[in-house]
């Protein structure tokens, strides 16, 4: 995190108290530019996702990790699926 583009940044990376949806929205544009020019975007969505942070970490809010455990804990559960059966000839 020392090598990160957002350093010192952490207003566009962490809401203030009662934000609006628009307010949000302008908030998550700048980080994401700023994220986006990164050399360690990779590592630090990682980090993100496997310590659940809160925030906007690796160009990803707070909902789009969701989403990612949320697939990902669907994929886990699912059996696995059957092989395909060959043509008989």
């Amino acid at each position: 995190m020392r090598d990160s583009a957002c350093k010192g940044q952490t207003e566009h990376f962490f809401p203030p108290h009662g934000e609006q949806a628009d307010a949000r929205e302008q908030r998550e544009a700048v980080a994401r530019a700023i994220c986006l020019s990164c050399t360690v975007l990779l590592p630090c969505r990682e980090y993100a996702r496997r310590h659940r942070e809160q925030g906007y970490w690796g160009a990803e809010n707070d909902e789009q990790r969701l989403e990612v455990r949320r697939r990902a804990s669907r994929n886990h559960h699912r059996p696995p699926a059957e092989p395909p059966i060959a043509a008989q000839g």
